[in-house]
């Protein structure tokens, strides 16, 4: 693990003891990274899963990326799907209920005196969740940093300190009126052209690629391509079908390149993600139990 050198002897001292600890999530953990004072997992939930009232030690930060849940917190119930990004400052409770492709992400805790190192005091701010938009588009950047082998702890550490300040200058948006009717169109089995999508709507099909991408996070292909994978990881887990065949059926166009797909968002491919059923359906984990 490589420490930060601070200069000031004023700063706080880090807390490692929460990076160094194994603690298990109420799900599968893949660890991703551990920086002097924050700690990066990747998190897999099961279908269905209802996780009861908890809450975290350190802040926490969620930034999904496959499947979707319901978020409570004391601010209230919201949907989390597709790119998005949660908030809980340390102690904060909340409870969740994953969707029917389960769901998983990278779970990022830290020290709050990081954060300050940082320039940020999170006591200030309460719960938040941001879905779509431009948040959610920096998040999928600050995910896939965190995941290259190649970035060094420097540069992780002060491009999530920039996107926490982006984030909260942020003011939430109220999603346009068209954008339901698209994602509704989206979820067909088998999903219409962006010009026939355009098309129905009455709308250029340029403006509506851009206008897709500002108001999700994503491109009209990037959604369909997450769809076709939680449709596949769904298969994956609950048939014992060839990959070729969940490929097809999933709505690729062959299993290389579905292989592609699993490699690209979620850094496995789908023998690997078969290969986890038994341990993620395991009672322990359907029942949400378990440290946090």
């Amino acid at each position: 693990m490589t420490r930060q050198n601070y200069p000031s002897p004023r700063r706080p001292v880090l807390d490692d003891s929460k990076v160094l600890a194994h603690r298990r999530f109420h799900g599968l953990e893949r660890g991703v990274r551990a920086l002097s004072g924050a700690r990066g997992v990747w998190v897999i939930h099961p279908p269905g899963q209802v996780i009861g009232e908890h809450s975290h030690d350190w802040p926490y930060l969620m930034l999904p990326a496959l499947g979707d849940y319901v978020e409570r917190d004391d601010t209230g119930e919201a949907r989390i799907a597709g790119p998005a990004t949660v908030l809980h400052p340390a102690g904060a409770c909340h409870a969740n209920c994953i969707g029917m492709h389960g769901m998983e992400g990278l779970s990022i805790e830290f020290d709050p005196a990081w954060a300050r190192l940082a320039g940020l005091e999170l006591a200030s701010h309460g719960a938040q969740a941001w879905v779509g938009g431009p948040v959610a588009s920096s998040a999928r950047a600050l995910a896939a940093l965190w995941r290259d082998t190649s970035s060094s702890d420097a540069e992780v550490t002060k491009a999530t300190a920039a996107f926490l300040r982006f984030a909260f200058a942020q003011e939430k948006a109220t999603p346009p009126k068209w954008l339901g009717d698209v994602q509704r169109l989206l979820d067909a089995d088998e999903p219409p052209s962006t010009a026939e999508i355009a098309r129905r709507l009455d709308l250029h099909p340029a403006w509506l690629a851009r206008s897709y991408r500002e108001a999700t996070g994503e491109g009209l292909h990037e959604t369909l391509r997450r769809k076709r994978l939680e449709r596949a990881t769904l298969l994956l887990r609950n048939s014992d079908s060839p990959p070729a065949d969940i490929a097809l059926a999933a709505g690729f166009c062959d299993q290389s390149h579905m292989i592609r797909g699993f490699r690209a968002v979620l850094g496995r491919t789908p023998l690997e993600v078969r290969a986890e059923r038994d341990s993620l359906y395991c009672p322990e984990i359907l029942s949400g139990t378990g440290s946090k």
